[in-house]
């Protein structure tokens, strides 16, 4: 388990994810913003003093929920991300790898930035006086299938305190996420092959949801040896973590001699 320092939440505080298991992983059927929810209402683990315990995700806003998908990354893949990317100009692939903490690291600001005054509770203030939260799971869940202007205006809506969103929008969102930057944004990168400069989007909820997808094929291989090899249930099987899995996957290879 990890206990993870939130920076928005209600009062501040933290909570404590738990290494995903198999149940966790088969449950996710997508890399939407609600699909993240649900997995870290699983994940969460009820804990005393925590400011937010199971099956309250969606209360959390983007940059916090970020911080507990993270530590669910962690637990189970480690602290490095590895993808394969196709270059921009020679279309050759090659691999990018890089550290997540340093990464999530890079994003908290230090202060707010120039024109934005942080108030007690989670709000913020513009230099011209408006008064806005950052949007929760809850608000992005709610302007699903919106066309991308009517979303804006609804999540403005939503988290304008004071103020009308009439009066340049772009800036009460550029506020919103200088103040709260999220693991989605474009990285700088190289092609070996070509030496071509490019930049690479990451998002890390697209990201770890996806990884737990693609491993869908695998887990049930992995399943099938387990089940073989001791005699196990399936759900005594999907209890088990997929480090635990990858453990004993290995031992069972080692015994007959495939390793």
């Amino acid at each position: 388990m990890e206990r993870v320092t939130l920076e928005f939440a209600a009062g501040g505080g933290w909570a404590v994810v738990r290494e995903v298991c198999g149940h966790d992983e088969e449950a996710v059927a997508g890399v939407a913003t609600e699909e993240a929810i649900r997995l870290l209402d699983r994940a969460i683990v009820a804990t005393p003093g925590s400011a937010v315990g199971p099956g309250r995700a969606s209360e959390l806003v983007a940059s916090d929920r970020d911080r507990l998908l993270a530590a669910v990354y962690r637990q189970s893949f480690g602290s490095r991300i590895e993808s394969t990317v196709t270059c921009s100009a020679c279309r050759e692939p090659f691999d990018l790898d890089f550290s997540l903490d340093a990464l999530a690291a890079s994003l908290r600001p230090e202060t707010s930035p120039p024109g934005v005054e942080r108030e007690g509770g989670g709000i913020f203030r513009l230099s011209d006086q408006r008064r806005f939260r950052l949007p929760t799971g809850a608000d992005e869940v709610a302007v699903v299938g919106l066309e991308a202007a009517a979303a804006q205006q609804e999540l403005l809506r939503r988290c304008l305190i004071e103020g009308s969103a009439g009066d340049d929008p772009d800036a009460v969102l550029a506020a919103m996420q200088a103040v709260a930057p999220l693991c989605d944004l474009d990285l700088d990168a190289r092609c070996p092959s070509c030496e071509n400069p490019q930049q690479v989007h990451f998002d890390l909820q697209q990201f770890l949801l996806g990884s737990i997808l693609e491993e869908r094929r695998l887990r049930v291989l992995e399943i099938h040896r387990i089940a073989r090899a001791y005699g196990w249930s399936l759900a005594e099987i999907l209890s088990l973590t997929r480090r635990r899995r990858r453990a004993l996957c290995e031992q069972i290879d080692r015994e007959l001699g495939t390793r």
